[in-house]
């Protein structure tokens, strides 16, 4: 969902995660976001920029420059295809084919400062091995809606992404849907799990708002979890069926009826 284009499927990791690498051998902390994560678990998502997670983004572009990437100076910066102010660093690597793109980790609520949940994953680089580091996937979920609820930016094409990133996940990792996943995510978004595995309209700004009141509930221990928030007939937070138009079954049956007198 971003304006430049560099799919890994076209070329190993050796080539895509030149950058990480890089701060594997630094020993600079990062994880993969974005949709390189979401492709870890089996998303069918394109690949764009690659989006890195660090502590400090000064410390991680001097190693990059150090190692031959080039610092993007084109403005306005962009996550996805929104404008946004929320602080990065964009480096070309030296062959051109990857933008690497260094955020913030606590911008984007993922605690990488001290014993993070991270999967790491070998591959062979040149002769030597190499890992690479990606959030667990309850960890991803959680610092992916949190950073949906609670910021870093109220943008809308931004929250229109976000939105996408947490109902690919549902969509396509199957054990999300599982029982026993509750429990390996936030107290705080156990409510908006159970909801989206119950079927609420989970993409729009009121279900956004809606889960924003739960959220602040359970931080507060004013919320009791529910195994569904909401009742089905309430037309904002699930499926409008009633907008859907379906044959008349009395004038279905006499049509079929003609059709086949005739």
């Amino acid at each position: 969902m971003s304006e430049t284009h560099s799919d890994s499927v076209e070329y190993g990791p050796q080539i895509r995660y030149k950058s990480c690498i890089v701060f594997e051998k630094t020993k600079i902390s990062y994880v993969i976001w974005f949709e390189d994560a979401l492709r870890h678990y089996g998303v069918p998502t394109a690949l764009f920029d690659l989006y890195i997670l660090l502590l400090d983004l000064g410390t991680a572009a001097n190693a990059l420059v150090h190692a031959g990437w080039a610092m993007d100076t084109q403005s306005p910066h962009r996550i996805a295809d929104a404008v946004v102010e929320i602080p990065q660093r964009p480096l070309i690597s030296p062959d051109k084919r990857t933008k690497t793109v260094l955020l913030l980790a606590s911008d984007w609520r993922f605690p990488l400062a001290s014993n993070p949940p991270l999967e790491c994953v070998p591959i062979m680089d040149q002769l030597s091995s190499s890992e690479l580091a990606y959030p667990q996937l309850p960890a991803l979920l959680d610092a992916l809606i949190e950073s949906w609820l609670a910021g870093p930016s109220d943008d809308d094409k931004l929250l229109l992404c976000l939105s996408c990133y947490v109902n690919y996940i549902y969509d396509h990792v199957p054990g999300v849907k599982v029982g026993s996943f509750a429990g390996k995510v936030k107290y705080e978004h156990r409510q908006l799990h159970a909801d989206i595995i119950a079927g609420m309209e989970s993409s729009t700004l009121p279900f956004r708002n809606y889960q924003r009141g739960i959220r602040e509930g359970l931080l507060q221990s004013r919320y009791e979890l529910q195994e569904c928030s909401a009742s089905r007939d309430n037309k904002v937070l699930f499926v409008n069926w009633e907008s859907i138009r379906l044959p008349d079954p009395v004038r279905y049956e006499e049509s079929s009826h003609s059709d086949c007198e005739d």
